[in-house]
């Protein structure tokens, strides 16, 4: 029996502190430090901030990180997993995509700091990069509000009215511009620093890849599954012309080796 996934939401998640595959070059405890200490001299220079979603205990800059040096690196490296990474999952030719930053700000949640549910308007997708967080000042929730059932419903764990993230310091997250999500309260003393951003695809040279391409990949989201309703494959490395592709990942990051294989036996039940 196949399983369809009808319109699912993508979200990215990287965390380049705690996770051997998304460690990469100059993302350092050492530079996130470097960017939460010019955050602080943007609230010494203006201490009253603005006021959007952010609803109270807190501070947040207005536009123009993305124009400051010292995020340089930061935002190159945004555009680079947005660019080499989501669009060419999404279905784009590698190399083929560019990312315009459309506008970016910096927040500080202090206790009891939170942000009400929101969209981000006007943009493609968005984001936010965790400068200092420890996992404990309040998650990011991510709200359906589609309506997919309109009767009684038993609650399922595939069946989800949020998603709920709990972020470090480093960790990286995408998701559409449209998807409703908010920051729970920070309920302790410390205060956690991030920087949220939207943006847009130049489409100039944007090129799809083939349909033959798009069928290894499995963009169609069908999953196989059995008879007591366990995945048998994901439709991409069980396909055995991505054998080769499995290699090469497993040779360059030697890390992500048990991932797969853990993957493997949670899909195979096994």
């Amino acid at each position: 029996m196949a399983i369809r996934l009808v319109f699912p939401t993508i979200t990215v998640e990287k965390s380049y502190l705690h996770k051997e595959y998304d460690m990469r070059k100059g993302m350092t405890a050492e530079y996130f430090d470097m960017c939460k200490r010019e955050i602080d001299a943007m609230r010494g220079r203006d201490p009253e901030g603005r006021r959007r979603s952010n609803a109270g205990h807190g501070w947040q800059s207005n536009d123009g990180i993305d124009t400051s040096p010292i995020f340089n690196k930061l935002m190159r490296e945004i555009k680079r997993v947005v660019s080499d990474e989501l669009m060419p999952y999404m279905g784009a030719v590698a190399g083929t995509s560019s990312t315009d930053m459309h506008n970016s700000w910096a927040n500080i949640n202090y206790t009891h700091g939170w942000n009400a549910p929101h969209l981000h308007n006007g943009c493609f997708y968005s984001g936010v990069f965790y400068i200092k967080a420890d996992g404990d000042e309040g998650n990011i929730r991510f709200i359906d509000t589609h309506y997919k059932v309109v009767g009684n419903s038993p609650h399922m764990p595939r069946m989800r009215e949020a998603v709920v993230l709990t972020p470090r310091t480093g960790d990286l997250f995408l998701f559409p511009s449209g998807l409703m999500h908010m920051v729970e309260p920070n309920t302790t003393n410390k205060d956690r620093y991030s920087i949220s951003f939207n943006c847009e695809i130049n489409e100039r040279d944007l090129r799809i890849k083939s349909e033959q391409q798009g069928e290894r990949e499995n963009w169609d989201m069908i999953y196989e599954i059995d008879e007591n309703g366990i995945v048998i494959n994901d439709g991409t490395f069980a396909n055995e012309g991505y054998k080769p592709m499995e290699r090469k990942i497993r040779d360059d990051y030697p890390g992500i080796g048990k991932y797969l294989d853990n993957r493997r036996i949670r899909n195979n039940n096994s």
